[in-house]
């Protein structure tokens, strides 16, 4: 590889200026040249200047944005992508501040989607946010997901997540899973219309809404009550989570349906095909 060209965060801006533009346009059309920001060079080892255009006109939806969705966020952020939909009605408590990405003491009792936002503006200034400080729900799903490439599963939830998978169906997006308690993990990759967390979830997997509902938030909440959830895990899937949803932005080649299984305690990753 010879002597990358590249452009610095000032040459960026006085190029916006000079040109009407809007300094994500003035990226895309450098990253077009073979021109690359000097803020995503690193990332010239693993996806090319083309790879790095698509993820800047890429737009995600992270649903959850505490232990799972802070990390995801920031990751996405960092490497690339241009527009991010921010989703959760939960506000950051002290028992946050031990794995929560954008938890700070400074901004205990902040809502989380708002918390992540402001992170994301300070870390990438030409990054659109679309920000939804409530809980996800069958009325509110498609307005949030409107225009996503793909969406990202950082719920607590199990209800919920069989509704983000429902609507990310019927609107065509790929699913990144993901869920944590203890020292364990899982993700998967979840593409349109599969029927994927029914399947992991199928002991009561009826509709979101049914009457199974306090019986399977009842479950997801013992799991985290009874684990915990220690700093690194949150950590650790999500750079797993955000990985998959880098590949599947830039069209690299995605691995068969699967469920992964991280276990920190054991320095473990299984793989069951589904």
């Amino acid at each position: 590889m010879g002597v990358l060209r590249t452009i610095s965060l000032d040459e960026i801006a006085v190029q916006a200026k000079t040109s009407g533009r809007t300094s994500l346009q003035v990226m895309c059309s450098c990253l077009e040249q073979g021109i690359w920001p000097l803020r995503f060079v690193r990332n010239s080892g693993v996806f090319s200047a083309e790879q790095q255009r698509r993820l800047l006109s890429s737009k995600a939806a992270i649903i959850g944005c505490g232990g799972l969705g802070g990390h995801v966020a920031t990751l996405l952020t960092r490497a690339g992508v241009g527009s991010l939909a921010l989703c959760d009605g939960d506000a950051f408590s002290e028992s946050n501040l031990n794995r929560q990405q954008v938890c700070r003491e400074s901004n205990l009792g902040c809502n989380k989607a708002e918390a992540a936002a402001a992170e994301v503006a300070a870390l990438a200034s030409h990054v659109t946010l679309r920000v939804y400080p409530e809980n996800l729900t069958a009325q509110n799903a498609d307005a949030i997901l409107l225009g996503a490439d793909i969406a990202l599963d950082c719920l607590d939830s199990i209800p919920a997540r069989l509704l983000l998978q429902k609507q990310a169906t019927a609107l065509g997006l790929t699913l990144i899973h993901a869920a944590i308690a203890g020292e364990e993990g899982f993700f998967a990759l979840v593409s349109p219309g599969a029927d994927t967390l029914q399947r992991i979830y199928e002991s009561g997997a009826n509709d979101a809404e049914g009457t199974n509902r306090d019986n399977r938030e009842q479950i997801s909440l013992t799991a985290e009550a009874v684990l915990g959830v220690p700093t690194t895990t949150p950590a650790v899937i999500a750079a797993f989570q955000a990985t998959l949803a880098l590949q599947a932005l830039t069209g690299k080649e995605l691995p068969p349906p699967a469920l992964h299984h991280l276990d920190l305690s054991a320095l473990t990753l299984e793989t069951f095909r589904l």
